[in-house]
C-alpha cells in the first residue's frame, strides 16, 4: 500500500503588521502544493487520503516573548462540479476532509505545540520568530469536488515588556482546489492525485 503524501498548511504573520492577511502556503516533501507555475498556478491541490498538518509563525524584528494560539478555523466552501441544462447543479460535500459533516473545522488551540524560536539576519537586522505546530492532521477523503479555502486565526502575543495584545489574522486564496474532481486532460499517473486550475470544473463548466 502506497504510504499517503503529507502536506503542510504553513500561515505567518508579523506581530507589527498594519493589515489581518497572513502569509501562506501549502507545501509538500514531494513538491508545491500551490505551484506558482504551469497549469496549476494559483491553485491549491489535494491527495486523496493526504495528511494535512498546520504550523503558525509569528515573527518580528521586535523581539517578543511568545504567543499562543486562542482559536483556528479552516473553512470550505464547496464550488459546483457539474451542471447540466435542465438539471440542478452538483456541488461538492461540505469538507473535503474526512470525519467533517459540516463545512468548518475548529482547530483545538490547546493542540499546538510548544513554540520553537528562531532569529535569522533579514536586511542587516535580526527577525525574530517563534513557530507552533498543530499535534495532529487532517485526511483528505476519496470524494471528489472542488472547493474554496478560508483559514481564520486568533493569537494572542506577549512582548517582551509583558503586555499582552490579541490579533485576528485570516488568509481566503481563490479558485482553491480539492480532493479531486478529475480534468478532462489529467495525466494517467496513478498517483490519486485531482487537480484543478482556478474555475475548471468537471464538464468544463466555469465556477
Amino acid at each position: 500500500m502506497k504510504k499517503p503524501t503529507s502536506m503542510l498548511l504553513e500561515a505567518n504573520f508579523d506581530i507589527n503588521q498594519i493589515g489581518e492577511t497572513l502569509e501562506w502556503k501549502f507545501s509538500r516533501k514531494d513538491g508545491d502544493g500551490n505551484p506558482v507555475t504551469g497549469r496549476y498556478a494559483g491553485a491549491i491541490y489535494f491527495t486523496m487520503g493526504e495528511l494535512v498538518h498546520i504550523k503558525v509563525r509569528a515573527g518580528g524584528y521586535e523581539q517578543f516573548e511568545s504567543f499562543k494560539v486562542l482559536d483556528c478555523s479552516l473553512i470550505t466552501r464547496p464550488q459546483i462540479v457539474c451542471i447540466a441544462p435542465g438539471q440542478l447543479a452538483a456541488y461538492a460535500r461540505p469538507s473535503p476532509f474526512d470525519g467533517v459533516a459540516g463545512a468548518c473545522v475548529s482547530v483545538a488551540a490547546d493542540e499546538f505545540g510548544p513554540g520553537h524560536a528562531h532569529a535569522s539576519e533579514e536586511g542587516g537586522r535580526k527577525y525574530h520568530t517563534i513557530s507552533r505546530k498543530w499535534d495532529q492532521f487532517l485526511t483528505v477523503g476519496d470524494d471528489s469536488g472542488r472547493w474554496e479555502v478560508s483559514f481564520v486565526l486568533t493569537v494572542e502575543i506577549t512582548r517582551c515588556s509583558g503586555r499582552q495584545e490579541r490579533r485576528v489574522f485570516a488568509f481566503d486564496p481563490e479558485g482553491v482546489v480539492g480532493a479531486g474532481v478529475t480534468p478532462p486532460d489529467m495525466d494517467d499517473s496513478g498517483d490519486g492525485m485531482a487537480c484543478m486550475p482556478e474555475g475548471d470544473v468537471n464538464g468544463g463548466v466555469p465556477a
